[in-house]
């Protein structure tokens, strides 16, 4: 087991033994969840590293024995309980030294470059700062954790239905001094307060935070959960594991809809690597997966194919996994990075308890035995090669996105320590402390008194302006609560109360000293508390709203510094409630004055007097210019036309001296209060300013200093533990973004990734053998051959390299009939330039569907070829100058790859 063996690892032993085992962990890196390394000293000191079996390079060269043989005995299988881990023999065999330098000098880079990366990811991912990582998407069931267990050594939950239910980071880091591989899993990117575990017991610990996160509506949840792995040398990467693309489930409505959002949000930002995975069974062209990788990758400059279960298709007569891996038709989807061919461990392998030997050797023998599928070349299959091309495809977007990443981490860098600098170091002493606590209170101060300026201050915490707001809205508030005097009701009320009346003069009738004037003002506005009631609610905002700013001014400039920010707040709270209290009093009074109904205002007696002479002149001849005068003189600019009601007892009041007295009541009533409301709001106003407003930065520091800065000053003061947690938190940070940043600098760029499908048809086009600087010319088609040229002086008769002619790419724009015919690309194979043309409808003699093909090459050569056109295969065993196929191929819309090959090439005899 893993575990076992990650316990067993010895440490290095000597400083001679450095440079082997950067080589060795370098090496162990394509080792994925096996990576281990162990050493023997020879008696005269030399050292002789002992590989794991597992480790064979992913170049291309392997060793000449199989995987397997002469491996010694193998860990015994576990049965019953589930193996959590990759087993893997003690015993190792020799590696090619060839290989073992190649793979150490290609990946030395690389490892070092990601794992730097990697280090520091939950500090970046949390200050968004973007750092390339490796998606692993695909739909339900392809295989997408299988994939990540084969290349991790992490058993990953299994179940028949959808298992992985929310994103799975997983970062994979290496430390020389790790004893024993260990693992945190949690939903924080940190790890803070996280216990380590070791390497079998992660699978528990994902299904328990799965349950946990990731149930009733949430099935599919959108939160992340993190997985370090930390070992002493293996590969460094970030693999992110999402649900799969799932089309219907009892457990979620609209899972589809979910599914594919959470998989766009991963694949979207441009420093991602996409590996797309795909069971070798499915039609590539209906994976959902890739058409949304080339949605958010159209260059395919990030998105590899990864195909699972092949051993299923391996035996499969009628599968053509090999043409969709190699993209052959032009029915066949492309990806400009290719597909890639894995075999993991089924679960009965995982219940049998396979080994990792096990599982190579079952990968290399359906990749190297079987008819089908070793025709697929070394480096597009093998768990080894694909975790190579996954690091250098991570490592190339880690280059493309250096400047960012720098740019990025500086902005960041100085924004927390701007941060750290806002920060208040605890006073050392008292003075110290009176010194702190002055500076707060007076910037507070400063801060108040700007507010009730209006000046330098935010728009939602000015003072003076919402106080305003407020004294308009109490006015608006009560002269809409002013008895309707021309009205109905009060008309009535006058008229009842005057009928009571026994007699009645000139005083009781009309004027501010009139019995009936005075008790209805005492009643509505005194007895009902109508003044009292609307300035309460005035205070009770104005004091309201200075709660809150002088909460706010308190938290900017007093947050950090312990408990002070509570202690000021509480005093200023007490301070607010005296000067509120204060206000209510004063203003209470001030409605009790207006009991008395008397005024000095001039405005009032011309309104009045204007209002008699309109209304005897009225009576001296009733004309609507008449009642549109009196209205004016008792409405004011408030309008031109009497109420209804007042408008009829006017009339009434012409001949009946009852009602005159009710008409000079309720216009005497209307003028008044309008006065009496406008001159208490006024008097109300400057009350509350003065006590409220504009005493209140005086009197909260006068509070502060006389009840705060005493003998209590070092208990304000006092470290609080949220800030030195939060000082601690950014000084960690910032240095870790230090450090990251320097070593960005030593970072150098890599070569090409993983070659593209383009590079790749190209150089499959232009491939050649033996040419000198002559014949490159002429491949390029910048000079005709010459019958001198220098060209082999025997003749050839060893396959060479063929020629790959896709003729559609030829063709395009082109309408071609019978008897036309497309030349190819000039192209050079066993060093002669050659050329092909095909007539894809035939000669004018060519069979009705057949196309045919014919190949020019230079004059008195000889050749012996073969030319293969889907499952057509053609040779010609003489040799001729100018020779073909009139009948080559019926014509097949499956295919329109063309490849030739030189069996035999003899040159012309030189003349004597």
């Amino acid at each position: 087991m893993l575990s076992k063996m990650c316990t067993n690892c010895p440490s290095i032993i000597g400083k001679q033994l450095g440079k082997r085992m950067r080589v060795l962990a370098s090496l162990s890196r394509h080792g994925g969840d096996v990576a281990r390394m162990l050493s023997s000293v020879s008696p005269n000191g030399s050292t002789m590293p002992i590989m794991p079996n597992n480790l064979f390079p992913a170049s291309g060269i392997l060793p000449n024995d199989p995987p397997g043989e002469g491996l010694g005995e193998k860990q015994p299988s576990q049965q019953g309980n589930r193996v959590n881990a990759l087993p893997v023999s003690d015993k190792m065999p020799p590696v090619d030294q060839l290989a073992e330098q190649s793979l150490s000098n290609a990946m030395a880079q690389v490892s070092k470059k990601l794992g730097l990366f990697e280090r520091v990811r939950h500090v970046c991912q949390s200050e968004s700062i973007p750092i390339p990582g490796v998606v692993v998407v695909g739909e339900q069931s392809a295989g997408k954790s299988s994939l990540l267990e084969n290349i991790s050594g992490i058993q990953f939950p299994r179940a028949q239905n959808t298992c992985t239910r929310m994103p799975c980071v997983l970062t994979l880091l290496t430390d020389p001094a790790v004893e024993e591989s260990y693992a945190m899993v949690s939903m924080d990117p940190n790890f803070e307060n996280v216990k380590r575990c070791s390497i079998p017991e992660v699978e528990e610990q994902i299904k328990a935070l799965t349950e946990k996160h990731a149930t009733g509506d949430q099935f599919i949840s959108s939160q992340a959960m993190y997985i370090s792995v930390v070992r002493r040398e293996g590969p460094q990467l970030s693999l992110i594991d999402l649900p799969g693309i799932t089309h219907n489930s009892s457990k979620m409505t609209k899972i589809h809809e979910v599914t594919v959002k959470l998989v766009e949000n991963y694949i979207k930002p441009e420093e991602m690597v996409i590996l797309c995975v795909i069971p070798a069974s499915n039609d590539f062209g209906n994976a959902e997966v890739v058409e949304l990788a080339k949605k958010y990758d159209p260059d395919g400059e990030r998105t590899l194919g990864v195909v699972t279960k092949c051993d299923d298709v391996a035996k499969t007569e009628s599968s053509d996994i090999v043409e969709k891996v190699l993209m052959e038709r032009t029915d066949d989807v492309r990806l400009e990075l290719g597909f890639h061919c894995v075999v993991n461990r089924s679960q009965k392998d995982i219940d049998e308890g396979m080994s990792r030997e096990d599982l190579l050797e079952k990968g290399r023998k359906v990749f190297s035995e079987s008819d089908r599928m070793k025709r697929l070349p070394k480096e597009n299959w093998g768990t080894l090669a694909l975790t190579e091309k996954i690091a250098k495809l991570q490592e190339h977007r880690v280059d493309a996105h250096l400047p960012k990443i720098n740019e990025a981490v500086r902005k960041t860098t100085t924004e927390l320590q701007r941060r750290l600098c806002e920060l208040p170091p605890p006073p050392a002493d008292e003075k110290s402390q009176f010194r702190e606590f002055q500076r707060i209170v007076s910037r507070i101060r400063k801060d108040l008194e700007e507010g009730i300026k209006g000046e330098n201050f935010v728009r939602n915490y000015t003072i003076t302006r919402v106080v305003d707001s407020k004294i308009k809205k109490f006015k608006k508030e009560l002269q809409s609560r002013n008895p309707k005097w021309l009205e109905e009701a009060m008309i009535g009320e006058v008229s009842h109360m005057q009928e009571n009346k026994k007699g009645y003069t000139v005083d009781n009738m009309t004027g501010p000293h009139s019995h009936i004037f005075i008790n209805l003002i005492k009643k509505a506005f005194i007895e009902e508390e109508l003044l009292k009631d609307s300035v309460h609610m005035v205070v009770r905002d104005v004091g309201e709203h200075l709660r809150h700013v002088v909460f706010h001014v308190i938290q900017k400039h007093a947050s950090m510094n312990g408990i002070l920010p509570q202690r000021l707040d509480a005093t200023a709270q007490d301070c607010i409630d005296q000067v509120t209290a204060e206000a209510q009093s004063t203003c209470d009074r001030l409605a009790e004055a207006q009991e008395v109904t008397s005024t000095e205002n001039e405005e009032f007696m011309a309104r009045m007097t204007k209002f008699q002479n309109s209304l005897k002149s009225l009576s001296q001849g009733s004309t609507e210019d008449g009642y549109k005068n009196l209205a004016t003189a008792l409405l004011g600019a408030k309008g031109h036309e009497l109420p209804e009601k007042f408008h009829t007892l006017v009339k009434e009041s012409m001949d009946e001296k009852q009602k005159d007295a009710v008409v000079q009541i309720c216009a005497s009533l209307y003028v008044y209060t309008e006065f009496m409301i406008e001159c208490f709001v006024e008097t109300s106003a400057k009350l509350i300013k003065s006590n409220m407003v504009h005493k209140l930065a005086d009197k909260l520091e006068g509070d502060w200093m006389d009840k705060l800065s005493g003998s209590t000053l070092h208990e304000l003061f006092a470290e609080d533990e949220a800030v030195a947690k939060k000082r601690k938190y950014l000084a960690e940070k910032i240095n870790a973004l230090s450090d990251f940043k320097a070593e960005l600098r030593s970072l150098q760029p890599a070569g090409p990734p993983v070659q593209k499908l383009s590079e790749r048809r190209m150089q499959s086009e232009k491939r050649q053998t033996t040419a000198d600087a002559k014949t490159d010319e002429v491949t390029a088609g910048k000079t005709q051959p010459s019958q001198t040229s220098s060209s082999p002086a025997q003749g050839t008769h060893e396959k060479s390299v063929p020629f790959v002619w896709n003729f559609l790419d030829s063709m395009k724009g082109l309408t071609l009939k019978k008897g036309q015919g497309v030349k190819s690309k000039k192209f050079t194979l066993s060093g002669v330039p050659l050329q092909l043309t095909l007539y894809p409808e035939g000669t004018q003699d060519a069979k009705e569907g057949y196309m045919s093909l014919f190949i020019s090459a230079p004059e008195r050569w000889q050749f012996k070829y073969k030319a293969t056109y889907g499952d057509v295969e053609e040779v010609i065993t003489h040799m001729k100058l100018k020779s073909g196929w009139t009948d080559f191929a019926r014509r097949d819309e499956k295919t329109t790859v063309i490849t030739l090959q030189v069996i035999e090439a003899i040159p012309p005899k030189s003349k004597a």
